[in-house]
This record gives C-alpha cells, sequence and structure tokens, in this order.
C-alpha cells in the first residue's frame, strides 16, 4: 500500500488550483503549476580547536580576602596557560563574580557571614593534543572550577557544502519520486531556499573539582562535527 504525505497532498492541490486561475488575474509565472520539496543532508569533519571554559572560586570572611584570594588564583593559572604557549588573545575573561554569602537566622534575618568570587575564563585551544594539559596546568595552579568543552572547525565551508550538496540531493530524489506518483514532469527550478548549521555537541563538567581530583591527566577524545543542512526547492512540472 503506497501512503502520500502531508506535503504530496499540497503539492497536488497546488497543481490543481494553478491550473484553474483565469489568465486575465495571475502572470505567466504566478499561474505555473509546482512542486515544493524539502531536503535535509549531513556531513562530517575533524574538529581542530577547542574551547575551555574554567575558572577560580574563592570564599572567605573578608571581603578583601576575597578578593585578593581570587585575583593571585586567577593570575597565577592565567600565567601556567601562557607558560604552556596559550596566546593572550586566546583567553577571554567571561565571567567576574563578587557576592555576599548570607546565613538565614531563625528569627528570619539574613546575616552576611562570608564572600564568593568567580573568575571564569574561556581557553581557546589551537592545538588538540595540549587540551587535556591545559586543564591539568589549570586545575594545578589554582582552577577549581571547568564548566565546559566545546571542539569547533576554523574552516568549516567544505562540509557545509557538502551537507548542502547532499540536501539538494535528497530534494531531488524526493520531488522524482512525487513527480512520478503524480504522473507529471519536473520542467526547472523556480526558487530555493538553503540553511547550513553545525551541531556541536557541548561536553558539560562538573562546576566544581574535587582537590584529589588534579593529580590524574585529563584524556581527551576530539571526535568529530556534525553539519546539517536542509533546502526547500520549488519545482515547475507539467
Amino acid at each position: 500500500m503506497k501512503h502520500f504525505s502531508f506535503g504530496t497532498l499540497v503539492c497536488a492541490a497546488v497543481l490543481a488550483l494553478a491550473l484553474v486561475i483565469p489568465t486575465g488575474t495571475a502572470s505567466a509565472e504566478e499561474a505555473v503549476p509546482t512542486l515544493t520539496v524539502n531536503g535535509v543532508g549531513s556531513a562530517q569533519i575533524a574538529p581542530d580547536m577547542a574551547e575551555v571554559t574554567l575558572g577560580v572560586v574563592t570564599e572567605a570572611k573578608d571581603a578583601a580576602k576575597a578578593h585578593a584570594d581570587n585575583a593571585a588564583q586567577a593570575a597565577r593559572v592565567q600565567s601556567a596557560l601562557k607558560a604552556l604557549g596559550i596566546a593572550e588573545r586566546d583567553i577571554q575573561t567571561t565571567r567576574y563574580d563578587f557576592s555576599p554569602i548570607y546565613d538565614v537566622k531563625d528569627n528570619g534575618r539574613s546575616v552576611t557571614t562570608g564572600y564568593t568570587v568567580t573568575n571564569a575564563v574561556v581557553v581557546k585551544v589551537r592545538n588538540l593534543a595540549n587540551v587535556g594539559k591545559v586543564i591539568d596546568t589549570a586545575l594545578a595552579n589554582g582552577a577549581n572550577r571547568v564548566d565546559s568543552l566545546e571542539f569547533s572547525a576554523s574552516d568549516p565551508s567544505a562540509a557545509k557544502n557538502a551537507a548542502l550538496a547532499d540536501a539538494a540531493r535528497d530534494a531531488r530524489s524526493k520531488a522524482d519520486a512525487v513527480a512520478r506518483a503524480l504522473g507529471v514532469r519536473i520542467v526547472r527550478i523556480l526558487n530555493i531556499y538553503s540553511d547550513a548549521q553545525s551541531h556541536t555537541p557541548r561536553n558539560f563538567m562538573p562546576m566544581m573539582m574535587a582537590k584529589e581530583a588534579y593529580d590524574a591527566a585529563t584524556p581527551i577524545s576530539a571526535g568529530e562535527l556534525s553539519f546539517e543542512a536542509s533546502v526547500n526547492i520549488a519545482y515547475v512540472i507539467e
């Protein structure tokens, strides 16, 4: 038993309507019967860069000490990363937060018991062999927060184009199948809409790293990136 999608029924309806439109009320281009289909495609590429989001969180009863401790640890982390070969332009501060710590008493009154300071940075790693070293070095020098690790490609154009080509082939295959089922012939393409997007897996890590976790080397596997594309093509049929 053959099944027709909702899109196929719509296309048939468009064909029928187009054939009965009076020539005096529409242009020749608007009156032509069309078949519109959507195609999807994908392509993979190996990443060559990574971004690690990490930071330093400190707490102290005194505001000045909380700030000073955080500043010293954050500076030590950044110096160690630069010594590892990370350029200054590849280290960007993404969050700085200074907040009081409150303790709510039995009578409902809030009392400030200390302060917490968070300084987070995104580190761009251009050599994937160093991703694990970057994490280990940061933790060994004062970082106690690792939020995420994201891989990317410096030039994804080839993968995007391959995904679009795959989507175009998928659209044509669907159009041919529908045309055969309806007993019509595809004449030409009327218009095309296309879009390509990457689906980059973001690996989230525990927000706070335990001190005993610092001693182990961090294994990292880059895997591959996937790009997905879609095209919407309107074909003129007869």
